[in-house]
């Protein structure tokens, strides 16, 4: 679903009277520019399910990428030495090796 880059306006007061309406229709994928006194003060857009991918596996990137022609593994191994795939703050292990000690702001 892709909403236009301009919504159709709406004023708050046909939101209030017929919000039943309204909102079927932004449930079947309509978007919204809500205005007061003819000023846009908000977009009511369909929600974004929590359940879109918002990252790829590691290990299906390097599938999709398995029958790539000569040089791929130069690549892989240039990904690899990039790459850090680990799921660690970096500012958490530099605080547990000290690199952020308090200040003696004395």
């Amino acid at each position: 679903m892709s909403l236009p880059a301009e919504l159709p306006e709406i004023p708050q007061r046909e939101l209030r009277n017929d919000a039943s309406r309204v909102l079927r229709e932004v449930r079947a994928g309509q978007g919204y520019t809500i205005t007061v006194d003819g000023t846009p003060v908000a977009d009511l857009v369909p929600h974004r399910h929590l359940n879109r991918r918002v990252a790829v596996p590691r290990e299906e990137v390097i599938t999709a990428f398995a029958g790539l022609p000569a040089g791929a593994e130069r690549w892989r191994e240039d990904l690899d030495e990039a790459v850090d795939d680990s799921l660690y703050d970096p500012y958490d292990r530099a605080h547990r090796r000290g690199e952020f000690a308090p200040r003696d702001d004395r």
